[in-house]
């Protein structure tokens, strides 16, 4: 082929402009060992010479010193004087060589006459001498990649993919050797790359980007005698670290960036394990997994690292609005949800990559947790150092349940069918090395020291699994996400409610430092020590009310619910069963594997909404039914869960679903405005609440379920509110006539019915606590009487801080007293307005009697004035409202003649005076006046009475020793001698011991009611005695 011919070949376009084929035919003829006939090679040297063209717009590299006007190109003159082209065969060589340069820019050749644009020229000359070697490959990956679409389907695809090799091939070469790049920062090249390419309008780039790196990787794994993809890759791992640990926070927009560029780390086994290794720590010790790459992205929140700060967040929170405040906490909302979900997209492509991912993820988070396991108990809630630098944190833990429950997403979700699979069996499961945990899933550590629901029962065969027994995913999500729960929401809220209430210690102390000094003579501790509690409490608060974090919690104890309701009435199952009551007494033994936390957990949740965020509830819909089944199971069945403060804890769980509107105690419960409290009305299971609430308020009383009396108190706080709600919904009042009437049916059989022994408490704690709340105003208002005085002044300051101590005490004191025995009696007066002959039974009717009248002669007696405090409001002391509920209490026991008598007969507090006073008060506080006719037609019925009364007296005070009840000194009429002890007394009187002590009063020995035996004889001689007695006065 001739010069001429030459330029009219097709493929002559492709020569540097500017240059003449002839020339650069003759440079690629002469270059050849054998000179070839041009007119029978000319395909072969074209597609050479296009090959060459490619090579070097790929790699941005020459042989050529004349090839000056295609593109900026490094000239490398010393890969092969002889040689002008590229080819495959030397390009290894040639990518190397240009890696190798110290300065690429000093071998740039270019005519910049030839550039399209000023733009273009700087770019394409900064791609040319690009001395980062990562990005250098990368580049020339990413522009094969380019050509690769160009050229599919020719003859060219196969170097260009070639080249994409070679660089691959360089890559791993710097990777496995850096020290063949010493001067360069790889890890930080691979970043750089990575956020530069991640997020490209197109999306082109970060689709090859990550291609190019997953590709590495595997290169990198092919060749591990070199170095290990774990080797390679640490260094970029420990950079990452570097980075968010000192550069970071939660509201930083490259977070977000490396928590993306993390999620590349599951995009193949080599390099999940990488991952999973780096963040696995040398020594497990409990604080080191925070400490870890995965431990750090956890630790992201607006919860401060400790309570002494760095703080963050709503720092001067008196200076900002609450509109400023609402602002900063949907932004915390906003990246928390974002961290969260960006956390979990890392764990669960983690655990999606293979069966030895997953058994490394979960063996991570079961060993986190089982070394953490102490955060939980109580000496390190109470001392918070030095444990905050032995544990992993708040904001680690917080983090962590997320993501764990996101990952419990796809069988919570709509109340999947797939919560059947967990196993109940799981924290019985022992294995015997790593191997056997991967084998049968089993990774938590030492569930079984968890305290079960149920105690193993005697003689029942081993509860625990067999050796070789495997469990799922959904069992292992299950059980660890309920270990979290415990370690990290449950403490925290724990710790939060403690701050709450410290803080209203410190707003009571700063009060009264600002009444006595003012604004300006306050010490600045105060105010400083208050702004940086509610800085730390508005923070707490911000993270535990973020909303897909308790929608999800939601979800999660509503799926729990579901579950324990089907395992605590027929075992493991494999569908949802109806539930029906009465309960079986002998529940399923699976019982005794299952840990308590699984309704801890719930109850601790249920609450912290009630209080902080009720409108969760609202998405529930329906879905709460399952609360209120769950609530049924337990609360009321001890053979199905013996923890009494856990049963007494779903009674407040059962108040928060009490609409607020129709709860006089909104204060305290909670509500779910979309549901109206139509669960109490149409659930299945509804009728059965009275009962269950019931059963729960006597047992934590009882032998053997006992608790300390102001957590007793505190229980049954929120049970009056349920009693006082249900009380008006007609399905529930009339349950509680069933239990009256048959309490009444069965009043002396051997364990007392039900009802009688709720309104014996109920009678008990209304005269503990009223007398209590009366002694303590009586000692509050002697030291408010002492410090008007000024019997303070001349007291040391020390020994006045200690009498201002003293008095904030029974202060708080009066005020919790004052708030359950308003409650009490409230309730008293509330059953009395529809219940009235169990209260006026022999049994009951003198201690209620008594009762109503020692505390109204308090009230409205001479003795009204030592309980005439300052600020009563102050102390929630509501003596009007008392003597109401309690005046109301007589007229609704008013026509039983029996209850008449009964106040009648009570010689310490009864006076003809006492209700006569008690009317005047009534006229104080609003009575209506027929009410009040009604409370002056009962005085003047009971002073009736006491005309009979006195006759009856005179003849009684007579009586015989014999026929006198020794423990009430009044005459038996019925007398019964008791078994162990042989003492004599009235029935009525050891019945009434009986509901509150299930002994002989003497003996001390067990004694129920059937095992009194009547003494009829005595009985007999004390009839005869009265029929001779009455005679014998009649006739004088």
């Amino acid at each position: 082929m001739s010069d001429e011919d030459i330029s009219s070949n097709p493929f002559a376009a492709l020569l540097p402009l500017g240059s003449q084929p002839q020339q650069y035919t003759k440079k690629l003829s002469a270059n050849e060992d054998n000179v070839v006939d041009t007119t029978k090679t000319d395909d072969g040297l074209s597609e050479r010479f296009k090959a060459s063209c490619i090579l070097g717009e790929i790699f941005l590299v020459t042989l050529d010193p004349d090839d000056i006007y295609s593109c900026p190109k490094v000239y490398l003159k010393d890969i092969n004087n002889s040689q002008t082209w590229l080819d495959l065969d030397c390009l290894n060589q040639v990518v190397l060589e240009r890696l190798l340069l110290e300065d690429p820019k000093q071998s740039i050749q270019f005519d910049s006459k030839s550039a399209k644009s000023e733009i273009h020229l700087e770019q394409d000359l900064k791609n040319a001498s690009e001395q980062k070697s990562l990005h250098y490959l990368f580049g020339s990956f990413l522009r094969a990649q380019h050509l690769l679409v160009k050229y599919q389907g020719t003859s060219f695809e196969h170097y260009i993919k070639e080249c994409q090799n070679v660089a691959l091939t360089n890559a791993k070469l710097c990777l496995q050797q850096p020290e063949l790049v010493l001067s360069q920062s790889l890890p930080n090249q691979f970043i750089d790359i990575f956020f530069s390419n991640y997020k490209t309008v197109l999306g082109d780039n970060c689709m090859v980007m990550l291609d190019f790196f997953t590709r590495l990787a595997n290169e990198v794994h092919k060749f591990t005698e070199v170095g290990s993809v774990k080797e390679a890759f640490q260094p970029i791992l420990d950079v990452i670290y570097q980075h968010m640990t000192t550069e970071l926070n939660l509201m930083h927009v490259a977070l977000f960036e490396y928590l993306d560029l993390l999620t590349f780390f599951h995009r193949s086994e080599p390099l999940a394990l990488a991952f999973l290794e780096h963040s696995t720590p040398q020594a497990s010790t409990p604080k080191s997994y925070e400490k870890t790459l995965l431990g750090c992205i956890l630790s992201f929140s607006c919860i401060p690292v400790s309570d002494s700060g760095p703080y963050e967040f709503f720092n001067n929170p008196s200076a900002g609005t609450k509109t400023e405040n609402d602002i900063i906490e949907a932004n915390i909302w906003k990246a928390l949800a974002n961290l969260g979900d960006k956390v979990h997209q890392l764990f669960h492509g983690l655990i999606k990559v293979s069966d030895e991912t997953r058994h490394q993820v979960l063996n991570w988070l079961a060993n986190c947790l089982h070394s953490n396991e102490d955060r939980a108990k109580l000496w390190t809630a109470q001392i918070r150092y030095p444990f905050d630098n032995i544990y992993c944190s708040d904001r680690f833990f917080l983090n962590l349940c997320y993501v764990m429950l996101k990952l419990c997403q796809p069988f919570c979700k709509n109340i999947s069918s797939k919560i059947f699979k967990i196993d109940p069996t799981y924290m019985t499961a022992v294995v015997t090395s790593d191997e056997d945990a991967k084998k049968r899933n089993i990774h938590a550590k030492d569930l079984m020291k968890l305290t079960c629901l149920i105690s193993k029962p005697e003689h029942e065969e081993d509860l625990a699994s067999s050796s070789n027994q495997t469990y799922n995913f959904i069992t292992e999500c299950f059980y660890l996400t309920h270990f979290c729960l415990m370690l990290g929401f449950q403490v925290l809220n724990d710790k939060f409610m403690r701050l709450s209430q410290e803080l209203h210690r410190i707003q009571r102390t700063y009060a009264e430092a600002h009444e006595q000094e003012g604004e300006n003579g306050m010490p600045p501790s105060i105010k400083e020590q208050l702004e940086i509690g509610v800085t730390i409490f508005l923070s707490l608060k911000a993270a535990l009310t973020e909303p897909q974090l308790l929608d999800m919690s939601l979800q999660f104890h509503i799926t729990t619910a579901v579950w324990l309701s089907q395992i605590a009435v027929f075992g493991k199952v494999d569908k949802m069963n109806a539930i029906t009551f009465p309960l079986s007494n002998k529940p399923p033994t699976i019982l005794a594997t299952i840990p308590e936390i699984t309704l801890d957990n719930l109850t601790t949740f249920t609450k912290f909404v009630t209080h902080y965020k009720p409108e969760t509830y609202q998405a529930a819909g329906d879905r709460l039914d399952h609360l209120m089944t769950v609530i049924l199971v337990f609360m009321g069945s001890p053979e199905r869960m013996s923890n009494p403060h856990l049963r007494a804890s779903l009674a407040e769980s059962l108040s928060s679903l009490i609409p607020p509107s129709e709860n006089r105690h909104g204060n305290m419960i909670g509500l779910n405005l979309f549901y109206e409290g139509k669960i109490f009305r149409t659930h299945y299971l509804a009728k059965h609440v009275a009962e269950m609430l019931l059963h729960v308020f006597v047992s934590i009383e009882m032998t053997g379920q006992s608790v300390a009396f102001e957590q007793k108190f505190n229980y049954r706080r929120p049970m009056y509110a349920v009693l006082e709600y249900i009380w008006e919904i007609p399905l529930h009042r009339e349950a509680i006539k069933e239990l009256v009437a048959y309490a009444e049916e069965n009043i002396e059989a051997p364990n007392a019915p039900l009802f009688l022994r709720f309104i014996n408490l109920l009678i008990n704690d209304a005269i503990f606590l009223l007398d209590e709340a009366l002694s303590y105003m009586m000692q509050i208002k002697e030291k408010q009487q002492e410090e008007e005085a000024g019997m303070w002044t001349e007291l040391s300051d020390e020994q006045q801080q200690e009498q201002t101590s003293n008095l904030r005490q029974i202060s708080m004191l009066a005020r919790y007293h004052n708030i359950m025995a308003n409650s009490t009696i409230q309730a008293i007066e509330l059953l009395t307005t529809d219940i009235k002959s169990i209260f006026t039974h022999d049994s009951m009717v003198t201690r209620i009697s008594e009762m109503l009248n020692y505390f109204l002669v308090h009230l409205v007696g001479p003795k009204q004035k030592n309980f005439n405090v300052k600020d009563k409001n102050e102390y929630e002391f509501k003596p009007q409202q008392i003597v109401s509920n309690i005046c109301k209490t007589y007229l609704n026991l008013a026509e039983d003649e029996k209850f008449c008598f009964s106040v009648l007969s009570d010689g310490r507090s009864y006076s003809e005076s006492l209700l006569i006073k008690a009317k005047h008060i009534l006229h104080k506080i609003g009575w209506s006046q027929q009410d009040i006719e009604s409370f002056e037609a009962l005085d003047q019925k009971i002073k009736d009475l006491g005309v009979k009364q006195k006759e009856e007296d005179e003849m009684l005070s007579e009586a015989p020793d014999e026929f006198l009840d020794p423990i009430m000194g009044t005459l038996m009429k019925d007398p019964v001698i008791l078994p162990t002890s042989q003492k004599t007394l009235d029935r009525t009187v050891i019945a009434r011991h009986l509901l509150s002590d299930q002994s002989d009063p003497f003996s001390r020995k067990p004694l129920t009611m059937d095992k009194v035996i009547p003494n009829v004889d005595l009985k007999d001689k004390i009839d005869r005695w009265l029929r001779e007695n009455r005679k014998r006065i009649k006739e004088y």
